[in-house]
């Protein structure tokens, strides 16, 4: 397949955007990821355990509250949602059963005026999908597969179960965790 558009993948930003175009378990493009503390840490995979780390350099992370965090990560992201690129929609927190998915939208609401428990998904618009759809094409075969495969493994799994493989792969990164002993 390929695109009108004659772009290439060069940094961070780009990466976004074509982690949110590969398909993953449940879409064959264009799967949603759900809170950013999933997105945070399949752009940190990427980064940590593929050859796409090449464009990834612009993320610096930090232990943070929940782990790896890269505050230019959600800089990209803001202005990919600011250029109307990626949508930041709402997803209700009942549906999560996870005990690590209900702290992650506890915490968001508690700082939230919002009475409602929600977290945001992700996902590319219209614009997106054209530019998106451009960039995964430029990257090679073996990138493409890199990157539909971490997003099948991680971007389908419970969030406990995201943050334990993190957490234990990446323990220097948990050193400032308030979930570190719930994801142990």
């Amino acid at each position: 397949m390929a695109s009108v558009l004659s772009i290439k993948v060069e940094n961070g930003t780009d990466i976004i955007l074509t982690l949110l175009f590969a398909g993953g378990a449940r879409k064959n493009e264009n799967e949603e990821i759900v809170g950013n503390t999933r997105l945070v840490k399949l752009i940190f995979l990427l980064e940590q355990e593929t050859s796409l780390r090449k464009y990834l350099t612009d993320f610096k992370y930090d232990a943070y509250n929940y782990g790896p965090y890269s505050s230019e990560l959600f800089d990209a992201l803001q202005a990919l949602t600011n250029a109307s690129l990626v949508k930041a929609g709402k997803s209700e927190s009942e549906g999560f059963l996870d005990e690590a998915d209900r702290y992650q939208v506890e915490m968001q609401a508690a700082d939230d005026t919002d009475s409602s428990k929600s977290t945001v998904v992700y996902s590319l618009s219209g614009d997106g999908m054209e530019v998106a759809t451009a960039l995964y094409y430029s990257l090679s075969k073996n990138e493409q597969s890199e990157l539909r495969d971490i997003k099948t493994r991680f971007n389908s799994m419970s969030l406990r179960q995201l943050l334990q493989y993190v957490y234990r792969k990446y323990p220097k990164f948990t050193t400032a965790s308030v979930i570190r002993d719930q994801v142990y």
